[in-house]
């Protein structure tokens, strides 16, 4: 039975996507015939890293030692709860593990930063609704409360936009 135009393209769509994501997982850096030092050679120098310790030390965390040029997968905590899929690609040794630790980390903050922001929206629209039930609160000082909370509303909605340097070099 021939399909519908609407099911060839859930179909293209669908073939779109796992290609998509394919492509996330072939990472392959442009310039890495170029690199002739280790990275692990690198991140003994740079005193940057030593920065990304004590910054993840403050969130009570610890950040992964690039001293060595072992492969990213070597370090994922509960590998079987990740299945048998290759989780980084084939990507190999200590700068593609830096990589993949800056794109997780980024990825780490974005979802923090959306389950704060949606908790503070949440609890900003509570204290609005509670400001239009109420009944022994005066007036004035309901709609001072209210375009206060409606300010930090607006703030909420916006983006924040922080330059971060380009690390990834993937061919086109």
């Amino acid at each position: 039975m021939a399909m519908t135009p609407a099911e060839r393209k859930r179909k293209q769509r669908e073939r779109d996507q796992q290609r998509a994501e394919e492509q996330k997982l072939k990472i392959v850096d442009e310039g890495s015939q170029f690199y002739l030092m280790p990275f692990s050679q690198w991140a003994e120098r740079d005193p940057d890293i030593g920065s990304c310790d004590m910054y993840m030390a403050m969130a009570g965390m610890e950040f992964p030692s690039f001293d060595d040029e072992r492969d990213p997968e070597e370090f994922v905590f509960d590998r079987p709860a990740f299945g048998d899929e290759d989780v980084f690609g084939g990507a190999k040794g200590a700068l593609a593990r830096a990589e993949r630790v800056v794109s997780l980390l980024l990825d780490t903050a974005l979802t923090l930063a959306s389950s704060v922001n949606l908790y503070k929206q949440n609890e900003i629209n509570a204290r609005l609704a509670e400001l239009e039930k109420s009944t022994d609160v005066d007036r004035a000082t309901a709609m001072k409360d209210a375009v206060r909370l409606n300010k930090i509303l607006n703030q909420l909605e916006k983006q924040v936009r922080m330059p971060i340097p380009q690390w990834k070099v993937k061919s086109e």
